[in-house]
């Protein structure tokens, strides 16, 4: 496959973008009647080339005028080589200025300076101009890049720059094709016969034509129908490639531009962050905590505030590390840019204040936010992956995240987020547990944390309940302040020296589990109650109100806990189901959603039968047991892998 990277405008009103783009592409991108008829750039123009060594090259052309700068920077996400455009008759201009920024502020390392309009200005004025944007640019990632003279309206220049252009290109290395599938959408339309149509930059990851997408934040999972990278039909689109991916079933409505193609279950939508931040020296006064901005990030934007940890307040110039509270959900992941723009123009500059990087994706609380830097972010914001995944697990404390979580969370691909998990659990630095659909991982300081807290509940249990068997992890967990998953209790448990276990029961040395005679009429007719009931199941004072006789309530929570042991009664929640019933719902489930790919609850409902007060316990075991996986309110069968 030829190398493909993706180009794209930048700088000033009138200062020859679009003629730029269709002097090298023979392609006007300017496609709308009033763009024509009022002579500039409102929204993004799309193109694309053949350089002269072969590679692919696509073109995003932006508006320069200051009140479209949300669109500009809707189309610089995702691209590789910048060309600066400077009118040489006029000079940097506060576009020039802003747009830069908003280029090295979302990370763009590689770019060209070109000059255009060479045929309105003589030798001297373009030798003074040559030396005027030498200075401008001094300090930024274009210091050492080419400056070239060109003339859009003659051609002056052109074939010259496409040769920088191949140069410059030969020295990217390209998007990762391993992160999680994005595809932030700047662009949908319907075509007759096809249905809805999107396109941008793909910014990780691939997909191919069959593949199941789900648009984020809220939209539908689709399936994709055809793909197209740089106007050419293919099977695949990867990282780097400017894509148009036809979504079977979908409508252009609910693909708008910020919204994000991404598969099922890699993303979940964020309304806050935590992230470095970086105020700009042209800002006229410092910002301060709980400042309300704008956010944009990818081809989406929406009003944020700000609250910055560990001081009052941001110089101009300064950095930060900061909570971002976004009013619209956002797809993001560690390493993601962003920019920070105002409300009121910057003198001689445009709306921008800032951009910064994500560190955290989905943020716990806090407590004392925003009096102190939690030091875990600082190891997030580390080059180093072990660093970065050590604390993303530190900070995930006993929640722990799963081999689905990780790249997401530390902003790499899965195959070296896992051949560094695989390491870190060999060296102890980490606890795993398998699952049906992989690993999930806990950092071992937290194992033992959990572990101390969990052996002190467990001999408190004792002391109040002396006659009881043992007890399972969730009644030991019950015990704490913890919200922890049974998986981790076993583990934190199991790997006390001082703690016995006898079947799902724990217990402390000289505690042993007395074992209870289920085969006794009295445990028969517990477990005859709970067949009977079926799916309608029965809480533990339902089930004991249900005997037919006065009972031992010791006798009866021991029996009643021995069958569910055994496995002869299921307990949900606090709630007690037949087996059987279950086991033969789960058939009629999976056969359901073989056939009709999502269930949603009220579609479940009519499936059993049955009143939400079942509904709900049975949905949540089955998303428990890996047999479904939630994506917002519909369920879908979880693929074992």
């Amino acid at each position: 496959m030829s190398r493909r990277v993706i180009i794209g405008t930048a700088g000033h009103i009138d200062h020859g973008k679009s003629a730029l783009v269709r002097a090298l592409t023979g392609v006007d991108p300017d496609r709308l009647k009033e763009e024509k008829a009022r002579g500039i750039t409102i929204e993004l123009g799309f193109a694309h080339m053949q350089l002269p060594s072969g590679t692919l090259a696509g073109i995003v052309d932006v508006p320069g005028h200051e009140r479209f700068v949300r669109t500009m920077v809707a189309g610089a996400a995702g691209i590789d080589i910048v060309l600066l455009v400077i009118g040489i008759d006029e000079g940097v201009k506060p576009q020039t200025r802003e747009h830069l920024d908003i280029c090295r502020l979302l990370s763009i390392r590689h770019g060209i300076v070109v000059l255009n309009k060479r045929d309105r200005v003589d030798d001297e004025w373009a030798q003074l101009q040559q030396e005027d944007v030498r200075d401008f640019v001094r300090g930024t990632f274009l210091e050492n890049a080419p400056v070239l003279e060109v003339s859009a309206l003659t051609g002056e220049g052109i074939p010259e720059l496409a040769i920088a252009i191949d140069t410059v290109a030969a020295t990217i290395p390209g998007k990762d094709p391993l992160l999680p599938f994005r595809l932030p959408i700047d662009r949908s339309f319907t075509i007759k016969g096809f249905g809805t149509v999107v396109t941008g930059t793909v910014a990780g990851g691939s997909v191919r034509t069959g593949e199941e997408v789900v648009i984020q934040p809220n939209g539908p999972m689709i399936r994709v129908r055809g793909v197209q990278v740089h106007g050419s039909g293919t099977d695949i689109a990867e990282a780097g490639n400017r894509a148009a991916v036809n979504l079977q079933g979908a409508e252009k409505e609910s693909a708008p531009r910020g919204a994000v193609l991404c598969r099922p279950g890699d993303f979940r939508p964020t309304r806050s962050i935590e992230a470095v931040i970086e105020y700009l020296h042209q800002a006229p006064k410092a910002m301060k905590s709980r400042d309300r901005v704008t956010f944009h990030s990818g081809t989406a934007s929406s009003p944020a505030r700000v609250v910055l940890y560990g001081q009052s307040e941001l110089p101009p110039g300064g950095s930060a590390i900061a909570r971002i509270e976004l009013s619209e959900p956002f797809i993001l992941m560690n390493g993601d840019h962003f920019i920070l723009r105002g409300f009121a123009p910057l003198a001689n500059f445009g709306y921008t204040v800032g951009g910064g990087t994500v560190l955290v994706p989905y943020p716990p609380k806090r407590k004392g936010a925003g009096r102190v830097v939690p030091p875990v972010l600082d190891d997030l914001n580390s080059a180093d992956l072990p660093t970065r995944i050590q604390a993303v697990l530190t900070d995930a404390s006993t929640t722990g995240a799963d081999d689905r979580d990780m790249p997401v969370l530390c902003g790499a691909n899965i195959q070296a987020v896992r051949k560094e998990l695989d390491r870190l659990a060999g060296t102890g630095k980490i606890v795993r547990h398998k699952q049906s659909n992989g690993y999930h991982y806990w950092h071992s300081e937290a194992v033992g944390d959990a572990g101390r807290i969990l052996v002190a509940a467990l001999t408190g249990l004792h002391a109040r309940l002396p006659d009881r068997e043992g007890f399972a992890a969730e009644t030991v967990i019950s015990g704490t302040n913890l919200s922890v998953d049974p998986a981790l209790a076993n583990l934190a448990l199991m790997s006390d020296p001082g703690v016995e276990r006898q079947g799902d029961l724990y217990s402390l040395p000289g505690k042993r589990p007395r074992s209870v005679e289920l085969a006794t009429p009295f445990g028969l007719s517990i477990e005859g109650t709970v067949n009977r009931a079926g799916l309608a199941g029965l809480s533990f004072q339902e089930l004991a109100e249900s005997t037919s006789r006065p009972i031992d309530a010791k006798l009866f929570e021991r029996t009643l806990g021995g069958l569910v042991r055994e496995g002869r009664i299921l307990k949900i929640k606090e709630m007690y189901f037949d087996p059987a019933s279950v086991d033969a719902l789960k058939d009629k489930l999976t056969g359901y959603l073989v056939q009709n790919g999502e269930i949603t609850v009220p579609e479940f409902k009519d499936l059993i039968g049955l009143s939400r007060k079942y509904v709900i316990p049975l949905i949540e075991y089955f998303d428990l047991i890996k047999v479904t996986l939630r994506v917002g309110e519909k369920r879908m069968l979880r693929k074992v892998t």
